[in-house]
């Protein structure tokens, strides 16, 4: 292969990871170590970890969290960002409080590169760490063309690792300012650490409010959780209307200029009708196979 040619071949890799390739990509498509050694030399490439190459011009893309991208490259550095399975043999999620610095919640500070392997493995690596805990797809997501943790999934990492709980405070306010949990389900998944921070066993919603009163500016925070948690209890009374009391209310609240309200009743009476057809189309479907049924 001539030296345009794998320079061509690098930057294909290169032009869906963050303009990087690995040494393994590179030689598997046929360019040599001496090809790779001459355009480092030369300035085409630079070295931005062991067996991680940066082509010249992708600085910008690979700068902003370089770190995790290279280590999530060399966890499986043959195949290609594009062709890894989620979870599979190989796969590694950012975790823990690296996931908390790619979804830019709360106020750690981070010194390692943290990962969650599908299966046990070790690394050399200083600055890496590596957990082998399971996971499900729905508890992940993607930052920066990374995959990580979700906000709930990354505040009950940090919560089993004993966090500070002012720390976890900071992460559970933002990621509620910003949507990023769900009220009913955030208070479920962190009641097995109720005790552990000094609440009632099993209590999640005391250990919600704790944390958020050990947070930075509490009483705003606190508010944020309230209005929230309010939403919620609404919504669950409303669902306990029929369908001609939701009407009215729609009604009421369309002629009061309160549009918000007016939304949240229609699509509370929009899913009460969907699942009243999915009940009756089960239903009919049943009655079908019993017609059919032999004696």
């Amino acid at each position: 292969m001539d030296s345009r040619t794998a320079l061509i071949t690098i930057a294909r890799y290169a032009r869906g990871q963050w303009g990087m390739v690995t040494s393994a990509q590179a030689v598997a498509a046929g360019v040599s170590y001496m090809q790779l050694k001459r355009m480092t030399d030369g300035g085409l490439l630079e070295r931005a970890g062991p067996g991680v190459y940066l082509m010249i011009g992708g600085q910008a893309a690979a700068e902003r969290n370089m770190a995790h991208k290279v280590a999530w490259l060399r966890l499986d550095p043959a195949v290609p960002a594009w062709e890894r399975q989620l979870l599979g043999r190989n796969g590694a999620v950012v975790s823990h409080s690296s996931a908390a610095v790619l979804l830019r919640l709360g106020d750690l500070v981070v010194r390692d590169v943290e990962f969650i392997t599908t299966r046990r493995r070790t690394t050399r690596e200083a600055g890496v760490r590596l957990h082998h805990v399971p996971l499900a797809p729905y508890e992940v997501t993607w930052a920066d063309g990374l995959p990580v943790t979700t906000a709930t999934r990354t505040l009950v990492d940090l919560l089993a690792t004993g966090i500070a709980a002012s720390h976890a405070g900071s992460f559970l306010a933002e990621a509620l300012d910003r949507r990023m949990l769900s009220v009913g389900h955030v208070t479920s998944e962190l009641a097995p650490f109720a005790r552990q921070y000094g609440c009632p066993p099993g209590d999640g919603q005391a250990l919600v409010e704790a944390l958020l009163d050990q947070a930075p500016a509490a009483s705003a925070r606190s508010g944020s959780w309230e209005h929230e948690q309010t939403v919620a209890d609404l919504a669950r009374e409303l669902l306990k209307l029929s369908d001609g009391q939701l009407q009215t209310l729609r009604s009421l609240a369309t002629a009061a200029s309160e549009p918000a309200v007016a939304a949240m009743l229609s699509r509370l009476a929009a899913g009460r009708q969907t699942a009243g057809r999915q009940a009756a189309g089960a239903g009919r479907q049943a009655a079908g196979r019993k017609r059919r049924s032999p004696l």
